[in-house]
């Protein structure tokens, strides 16, 4: 059987620390409205994978932080971001203290 040629999808790996309780409200929101409502995302234990060119309008109550980051990850080709627990922290980027999922 001949091997797929697969999609390949850029990501950045961020931490958690970088989302605000405003944010994380606005990811939970999507996930409890069925995709209704909120940033479009996926929830894990430890984290949330973000479309980095989520809707405009869901996008434009996300914190400047956030929003810096989905830009900076649409311009170096990441279709997502994923803010991980344990990713790194981006220098210039408010943090939360305490916010670590």
């Amino acid at each position: 059987m001949p091997t797929p040629d697969l999609p390949v999808e850029r990501f950045a790996d961020v931490s958690t620390a970088h989302l605000s309780p405003n944010d994380r409200a606005l990811l939970e929101r999507y996930i409890e409205t069925g995709g209704a409502d909120g940033l479009s995302c996926l929830v894990g234990p430890y984290g949330w994978l973000i479309y980095a060119s989520s809707e405009p309008q869901a996008a434009e109550h996300a914190s400047p932080g956030l929003a810096a980051i989905l830009d900076a990850a649409r311009a170096q080709d990441c279709a997502y971001v994923l803010f991980d627990r344990d990713g790194l922290q981006i220098d210039g980027i408010q943090t939360y203290d305490g916010q670590k999922i």
